[in-house]
């Protein structure tokens, strides 16, 4: 890799710059590059001239459509808002590996996207640094003996699912269609196929990394097993990973859709859920996301419904098809490329964003009360024109943790032990910047109140999913205090300089905002 010194740029940067069609404020630092001190090396123009140095036209800026057009197209208006100094669209793992190691020297700040689908502001992108977009490392690629699907780190759901379904295949992938691979695979992830092959996480047979000093290896079960690992839920706080590969499996069409109904019927629906939680233990190829939802001034209750074999109205789901009378019903037979489209038409972007979630056992008086927690506090921000809110539950059967465990396991801290779980999923949608303090305050006490009711009820379970927290929560925590060691060794061993604690503040970190004195000596600048 070539090294480039202040005082070299000072004599060709400009020219750089000017092909690139930087704009002027940063054309005019970068004519004094050459001055520049080790302090100033950071500064966001310095480390965007740097980057368009080397990588040319792959490098935009404010004014560039491919910036807007990037910005524009995470999923919250939080994050949409977020402004970088510049973007950065690699279209190779050694493009990644220049910008990281680029980054990582001159300590310049920087975020990574896959998907963007977190709601809060600096997930996946970063005000004034560099956000490192991967959405032209979209490849999907099955191995010749269609067991293995190479994944690009910027590939969406839908698009995998429509080049495995001609060839009879699937993945353990995400529900919905447009969510990146990434960041779902990295924080665990949950599928219609988990009851039968465990979490998305465990799926995966190798993991291309790029590590802070822009080493390119692979992290598998023979190559840094602790690496591979560490990937299987532990988030952007190792590298940047850039190709999954994942086993494939039989697959064909599947049976699935939604029924929705009157919330009159919600006290019905939570004793059949508590039901179903239950028998789904015995049935692997049944998943249900059972939703209550305030929408455009009304509330309803709705049941997304899949069997992963190509059967209809199987006996297990019975009890909620039997639920009357019927808003709608889409449930038919088809393909998991349409019902994810589904599921994504049911969460638009274009809103402010707000996550949150709680693990719990079954109990449909637990249920009733979440729903009453969530109307009596969210009744008085009614008067929001564009407010709408979903309470989700999803049941998590014992089969999903046996099945990772048989994997080879992860650092979830999930065991099957922990049987006839399931995870409640908050999610609130707005529009106006000004109403985002008291939203902000609703989803608090929505999770405040209902964590005590639960730790009341004996059913609490200190489990916080990742894909589905709030900034304020600490998912990594939650993994147990031996997988939190594992996480925090591998980090030692991998990235001793913390550029992905220090550099990149997106996502959920391994010391929640706290230094690690392990780390400190290791770097000039850890201090």
């Amino acid at each position: 890799m070539m090294v480039i010194t202040s005082a070299l740029l000072g004599v060709v940067l400009v020219g750089s710059l000017l092909v690139s069609g930087v704009g002027g404020s940063l054309l005019a630092r970068a004519a004094v590059l050459g001055d520049v001190s080790e302090r100033d090396s950071s500064s966001s123009a310095f480390c965007c001239a740097l980057l368009s140095f080397q990588l040319g036209t792959k490098v935009s800026h404010p004014t560039d459509p491919i910036y807007k057009t990037q910005s524009a197209g995470y999923w919250s208006l939080q994050e949409a808002n977020v402004q970088p100094a510049c973007r950065l669209t690699p279209t190779t793992a050694e493009d990644v590996s220049v910008a990281v190691a680029t980054l990582s020297k001159h300590r310049c700040p920087f975020a990574i996207r896959s998907g963007g689908h977190m709601s809060w502001a600096g997930a996946a992108n970063i005000e004034d640094g560099v956000t490192i977009d991967m959405e032209a490392m979209s490849a999907v690629e099955v191995s010749e003996d269609k067991k293995v699907v190479s994944l690009g780190a910027g590939a969406r759901w839908k698009p995998v699912y429509s080049k495995l379904e001609p060839l009879g295949l699937g993945v353990l992938g995400g529900r919905v269609a447009d969510v990146g691979v990434a960041g779902l695979i990295i924080g665990g992830g949950l599928s219609f196929f988990s009851p039968r092959f465990g979490f998305a996480c465990d799926s995966v047979v190798n993991f291309e990394v790029v590590l802070a000093n822009g080493d390119i290896i692979n992290a598998n079960a023979s190559s840094h097993p602790d690496l591979y690992l560490a990937l299987k839920g532990g988030s952007n706080n190792f590298g940047v990973v850039t190709r999954f590969d994942m086993l494939t499996f039989p697959q064909g069409n599947l049976w699935g859709g939604v029924v929705i109904t009157p919330i009159s019927t919600a006290p019905k629906q939570f004793k059949v859920l508590e039901e179903f939680a239950r028998a789904a233990q015995t049935d692997p190829y049944a998943s249900i996301l059972n939703v209550h939802l305030y929408t455009s001034g009304m509330s309803l209750s709705l049941n997304s419904m899949v069997y992963t074999k190509p059967v209809q109205y199987p006996k297990i789901f019975k009890p909620f098809t039997d639920i009357k009378p019927q808003l709608r019903n889409t449930m038919r037979i088809t393909t998991l490329s349409d019902i994810s489209q589904e599921l994504a038409d049911g969460v638009p972007k274009g809103f402010r964003q707000a996550f949150g979630t709680v693990t719990f056992g079954n109990s449909a008086a637990l249920f009733a009360a979440v729903h009453n927690i969530t109307e009596t506090t969210f009744t008085p921000l009614k008067r929001v024109p564009t407010l709408q809110y979903t309470v989700v539950f999803q049941p998590l059967t014992n089969s999903i943790f046996n099945a990772s465990a048989k994997a080879g396991g992860n650092v979830l801290g999930l065991t099957p032990s922990d049987d006839n779980l399931l995870w409640l999923d908050l999610n609130v949608q707005w529009t106006d910047a000004s109403d985002d303090e008291a939203v902000t305050e609703a989803c608090e006490t929505i999770i405040a109140e209902t964590t005590a009711y639960a730790k009341k009820a004996g059913l609490y379970h200190k489990f916080i999913y990742l894909n589905y927290a709030s900034p304020g929560q600490d998912p990594i925590s939650s993994y147990g205090a031996d997988n939190v060691q594992k996480l925090r060794q591998t980090a030692r061993k991998y990235d001793p300089g913390q550029v992905f604690q220090r550099l990149v503040p997106g996502g959920f970190k391994l010391y929640n905002g706290k230094e690690d004195s392990a780390f400190c000596g290791v770097d000039d600048w850890c201090d």
